[in-house]
């Protein structure tokens, strides 16, 4: 089992905007490797946003994203309306703050040429690091062979598509997403085999014995067959659709998937066997998985964390027990209240809680930030909510 203590993914006032919208708004949380974090909110709240801006769909507005020690992702509008502050009180500053001003500006100017080299050459230093890496076990291998020509050629001929297929490969490439619309996702005009291999292809794969082999191991993994590989996407159904989805990111051996609603699509009976195939490929894979849904009990059954997410922003953050237990944020509580019971008699007393932010809490004076209550229960509360809270605990405990 993968170390449970390992930062895989780490997501620092992660900032997303289009024009005036504010889809993602300082987020920040950290996943560790092997384990299944929820991502959970109404629709609308941007927890698909902040999943694309993960693997790079958009460019992000501000904040950093970290992926294996690495940044990835990097935003400067932060560090242009520092600078832009700055400049506006250099017109009136004098003697030492004006140079405070400046040293600021200067300050803001470096993390920005940072931030762009960050994101521009992550993948560029992840591949070298690869080549230099297969260059050494290549040169150690020669020296093992000696003077056997057979097996040097043979060594330096793997070495060639080694290298080819290193020089290709991407930083981000070990993070896959799975989509929540399984037909939009796939090319119609593409067969099933075509669809999964394309990855490898792109990677530089040219062997096309070893990318059969490869789809239709992926194809048994996912639970559908080598004859399926030479068909088109509209001759599946829904859930088959998304099993080659699912088939098409594993087979590139990423550490981590990012599911984006996969089973929101799909009928309730289809939905069982598309989580637990999930949950088997994290255990048969070692696969780290960021699960964004909207259906809470679909999340609590599923996902070792969760975090709650309202207009952009996060609101709380718990293990799946302890959200469940103890949830403490008005909108959590209103979320949980409206899970549907299986039992007639307990659905008719269910009583529905309505969040209303402007009657929730009063942030004209004392402003919210995420806060933890509890070792690792975090709540964006301020500081009167967050003695509240405490209390509530003491009270539960």
């Amino acid at each position: 089992m993968p170390e449970r203590d390992e930062v895989l993914l780490r997501v620092e006032h992660l900032c997303q905007y289009f024009g005036r919208v504010k889809a993602v708004n300082d987020v920040s949380f950290d996943i560790k490797r092997g384990e299944i974090f929820g991502l959970v909110g109404e629709s609308g709240c941007g927890k698909t946003t902040t999943g694309r801006s993960i693997i790079r769909i958009y460019d992000i507005t501000s904040g950093s994203i970290y992926f294996k020690g690495q940044r990835i992702c990097a935003g400067t509008l932060s560090y242009e309306n520092a600078i832009k502050e700055a400049r506006k009180g250099l017109k009136t500053a004098q003697g030492a703050e004006a140079e405070r001003l400046k040293q600021v500006i200067a300050e803001n100017r470096k993390a920005i040429e940072e931030a762009r080299h960050d994101h521009k050459y992550s993948d560029r230093d992840y591949a070298n690091k690869l080549a230099a890496r297969l260059k050494k076990e290549y040169e150690e291998a020669a020296e093992q062979a000696g003077g056997d020509t057979e097996k040097l050629e043979q060594l330096k001929k793997k070495y060639r598509d080694d290298l080819r297929i290193a020089k290709n490969t991407r930083l981000i490439t070990n993070i896959q997403m799975i989509f929540q619309d399984p037909v939009a996702s796939l090319n119609p005009r593409m067969t099933v085999r075509e669809i999964i291999a394309e990855g490898l292809i792109i990677q530089g794969v040219r062997d096309q014995k070893y990318i059969d082999e490869k789809v239709y191991e992926i194809l048994d993994l996912v639970g559908l067959t080598r004859e399926h590989a030479g068909r088109y996407p509209h001759e599946f159904s829904g859930g088959q659709k998304q099993r080659i989805g699912i088939a098409r990111s594993v087979i590139m051996k990423p550490d981590m998937l990012i599911a984006d609603e996969p089973v929101s699509a799909l009928d309730v009976s289809i939905q069982a066997q598309v989580i637990n195939l999930l949950g088997d490929l994290r255990d048969q894979l070692g696969l780290t998985i960021l699960f964004i849904a909207h259906d809470l009990s679909v999340v609590k059954y599923f996902s070792d964390r969760i975090g709650v997410m309202y207009y952009g922003e996060m609101v709380e953050l718990a293990t799946s027990d302890e959200l469940f237990a103890h949830p403490l944020h008005p909108y959590t509580r209103s979320l949980l209240s409206s899970i549907p019971l299986p039992d007639p008699h307990t659905e008719k007393k269910r009583k529905r809680i309505t969040y209303n932010p402007l009657a929730a809490h009063d942030y004209s004076v004392d402003k919210p930030s995420l806060r933890e209550i509890v070792p690792g229960h975090f709540v964006k509360c301020n500081d009167a909510e967050m003695a509240r809270y405490e209390q509530e605990l003491r009270g539960q405990l």
